[in-house]
Parts: structure tokens; C-alpha cells; sequence
């Protein structure tokens, strides 16, 4: 095993952030299914027709559709009606989460890092629907803010431990602080390396500076209220009882009142662990 210093650690991070780096790639099918949905011709039975080749999405989105999430009161079996009653948008949302969650969190390429970061981005993305419905900002844009806010950790991470030649084991103590201080410039530079709309990339960028976000300030905004309650509530990382959501400065940005913020910190978890248990199945 070789042993990164941490100057070494800053010039794989630089690489890497000069796009000279192993940027992770979107899965293809995940791409696949987002171009879809982009298209002018995108319908639920189209969508069908291409899920339904990946049994394992396939009994996912029937799974959800079934789900206390959607509160269907008759079983769906069709896998074009479960689209529907889901809702296209929807539907890009849970795809894309269950195949970055398959993909991208591999513990010899992430260590245990990568399925921590994958419970709290979801945390995070259903935290963000919650936000936005109160703040008036769009609910399904917040999902995929939120879901893809920290995956300049994941790049870093696993740029750092390649480096380091780790194939278990935590990452360094030295070297997760550089993921810390560096992942929102990777997460950035992540979302414009696949394609992804600018407000994901301004949101990783700034979601933890919001109001550095310009025209997509409000949407980084939503998602940093969505992260310190997912880390105060112990979502996918340890609870932190030093961080009163309800007393954030971005709190007042959105125009939210402290009983808002209550009511959506009481609501989470089980929208959380609702979630988490229809995508396990």
C-alpha cells in the first residue's frame, strides 16, 4: 500500500478538478432513462418499454408504486400504470436513486464511505421535496438537488483511495478533511461532466454557501436546509444535536417560519425509512 501525504492528496485533487482525473461515469442506463424522460415524445409507456428491460428497476418501480409512499389502495401489477400513478418526474427520481445506490457505492471502490453517502443523499433528496412544497420551490428539481448534492465526496473519496491504494478501511483522517473542503467544486464539475442541468451543479457547488448560488440561491438553499436536518437528525450520518435547523439563516432566506421547519423534521424520518425500505424491497 503506498501512503498519500497530504500534499500528494492536493495534487489528485487538483487533477482531478482539472478534469484530468477518473471522474465517476453516470451509469448508462441511469443516462439512458434520463434522456427519455427528457424527450418531447417521453410518455409513461415508453418509459415502460425501456424499464421493463432491468427486471431489477422494473420490480422496483412496482414496488414503490405499491408503496405507502403513493398510497395506492389497489395492488398495480402494469408496469405503464405504476408510471402513472407515479408520475414521469417521479419516476426519473427513483430510477436514477436505485442505480447510483447499485453503482456508486461498491465498497472496494468507496470503502464504507460510499453506502453512508448514498443513505444520507437520499435522506437529503426527500428532505429537499419536503423543503421545497413548504418554500414554493420545484419539488422534483429538489430531489435530484439533493440526491446528487454530495457526490463530490464520492469522486474524491474514491480518487483519494486509489491514490492511497485502500481497498478497505476508512479513509485517513488527513484526507477526509480534503473531501470535505473540496467536494463542492468536485460535485460541481460531477454534474457538468454528465450532463446534468446547471441548477444541480450550482447546487453542489454552493449548498453549503447558498446565497453564492445566484438565480439558483433559493434551490441551494432548500437543499442546505434539507442536509443540516438530515444531519441533526442522524439520516445517513451520525445525529448532531449542536445543529437547530429551525435557527439557520436559510431558514428566514426561504421565508420559512420555525414551525414549518418542526413539522418537517418530525415528517422525515419515516418518509425516510418508507422510502429506504420500498427501494431495498
Amino acid at each position: 500500500m503506498s501512503t498519500t501525504t497530504p500534499s500528494t492528496a492536493q495534487e489528485t485533487v487538483r487533477s482531478l478538478l482539472a478534469g484530468a482525473g477518473d471522474l465517476p461515469v453516470l451509469p448508462e442506463n441511469a443516462m439512458r432513462i434520463l434522456d427519455e424522460i427528457r424527450s418531447p415524445k417521453a410518455s409513461a409507456a415508453r418509459l415502460a418499454e425501456f424499464v421493463s428491460k432491468d427486471p431489477v428497476i422494473a420490480s422496483t418501480v412496482l414496488r414503490v408504486a405499491n408503496s405507502a409512499l403513493y398510497g395506492g389502495r389497489m395492488e398495480i401489477t402494469d408496469l405503464t400504470f405504476a408510471m402513472t400513478r407515479i408520475g414521469l418526474n417521479h419516476v426519473r427520481n427513483l430510477v436514477l436513486a436505485l442505480v447510483l445506490r447499485s453503482k456508486m457505492a461498491d465498497p472496494q471502490v468507496y470503502g464504507p464511505e460510499g453506502a453512508q453517502l448514498m443513505e444520507h443523499s437520499l435522506a437529503v433528496a426527500f428532505g429537499s421535496r419536503l423543503v421545497a412544497d413548504e418554500a414554493g420551490v420545484t419539488a422534483d428539481e429538489s430531489f435530484l438537488c439533493g440526491l446528487l448534492h454530495d457526490f463530490g465526496k464520492l469522486a474524491l473519496v474514491k480518487a483519494l483511495r486509489e491514490a492511497e491504494g485502500l481497498r478497505q478501511g476508512q479513509l485517513p483522517e488527513a484526507l477526509q478533511r480534503i473531501v470535505d473542503v473540496h467536494h463542492p467544486e468536485a460535485g460541481a464539475l460531477l454534474a457538468e461532466n454528465w450532463g446534468l442541468p446547471a441548477v444541480v451543479a450550482a447546487t453542489a457547488r454552493w449548498h453549503h454557501e447558498p446565497q453564492g448560488a445566484g438565480e439558483h440561491a433559493r434551490m441551494a438553499a432548500v437543499v442546505a436546509l434539507a442536509d443540516s436536518l438530515c444531519h441533526h437528525l442522524g439520516l445517513g450520518s451520525e445525529p448532531n444535536d449542536q445543529i437547530v435547523p429551525a435557527e439557520l439563516p436559510v431558514v428566514t432566506f426561504l421565508g420559512l417560519e420555525a414551525d414549518q421547519v418542526q413539522e418537517i423534521a418530525e415528517h422525515l424520518p419515516g418518509l425516510f425509512e418508507t422510502a429506504r425500505n420500498a427501494i431495498r424491497g
